[in-house]
């Protein structure tokens, strides 16, 4: 049975997980992919990968916050624009764009921690963090 009351609050976890804020995940985890389509449709804007969120994950991975699961499950979501789920048929994914100015280093950092713990590309490294986050005009 699905929680009506999580999924009013739906349209704001979509935001704060494009945002960076993989707090939100667990809100999206919890609830179809209809509900997630219908949460984005009610946004009445383009969702938007900024570089600010991208910092923020790879910040949140190289300290320790945010574990590799939850931050490959962040890059797969909006990469996708679903959530990967076994014996699921075909989805429309919902949109979700890149910053255009920020696109080449937000793409680099999304394709790169949406491959962390598959079995060719295993794990992540802090130096390779660091790259992305240079790549993302970073220090």
């Amino acid at each position: 049975m699905v929680d009506r009351n999580s999924e009013s609050h739906l349209p704001e976890a979509l935001e704060r997980l494009v945002r960076g804020d993989l707090g939100a995940l667990s809100a999206i985890l919890a609830v179809d992919h209809a509900a997630i389509r219908e949460a984005a449709a009610t946004l009445g804007e383009p969702l938007i990968v900024t570089r600010r969120a991208a910092v923020l994950v790879l910040r949140g991975l190289i300290d320790g916050a945010f574990s590799p699961q939850l931050t490959q499950a962040w890059a797969s979501f909006v990469r996708r624009g679903y959530v990967a789920r076994s014996g699921n048929g075909p989805i429309r994914p919902i949109e979700i764009d890149f910053a255009q100015a920020d696109e080449d280093g937000i793409s680099a950092t999304v394709s790169r921690l949406d491959e962390i713990g598959d079995a060719i590309d295993g794990g992540w490294s802090s130096d390779e963090v660091l790259v992305l986050l240079q790549l993302l005009g970073e220090p």
